[in-house]
């Protein structure tokens, strides 16, 4: 898991759609990477002590959107099948990360849908009403 986290993390920073998320400096990339490898253990049914209760409000302000997560997926993706990871297994663990998409994607999800009220009730436009 380690290893995974490891790799996931360079390549999410090699990738123009996560990089802004994980370019963080030298301390707070211990940190992530910590955090990471104690929640994907514990995830994948081994010994961990992580806190998912943590994940809300840990990424709520980062604005993380479907699209970033399924990106994620991806590269966690190509970083088990890189390692020799059979497909069976591989497509299980993307399982079992799927049910943390809400936890993680809820602070974008209630800016959108924040932003939809406002352009509903015309309050998009005061740029447009005070003048250019």
């Amino acid at each position: 898991v380690t290893n995974m986290v490891e790799n996931m993390y360079t390549k999410a920073l090699e990738d123009a759609r996560t990089k802004s998320f994980f370019e963080k400096n030298k301390a707070k990339v211990t940190t992530i990477k910590k955090k990471m490898t104690q929640f994907v253990t514990g995830q994948f049914g081994g010994p961990s002590n992580y806190d998912v209760n943590d994940l809300r409000p840990t990424h709520y302000g980062m604005n993380i959107s479907d699209y970033h997560f399924d990106c994620i997926l991806d590269i966690i993706k190509q970083v088990l099948q890189d390692a020799g990871v059979k497909a069976k297994d591989s497509i299980e663990a993307l399982m079992i990360l799927q049910p943390v998409r809400a936890d993680v994607t809820t602070g974008f999800t209630v800016r959108m849908e924040m932003a939809r009220k406002n352009v509903e009730k015309g309050k998009d436009q005061l740029f447009k009403r005070l003048g250019e």
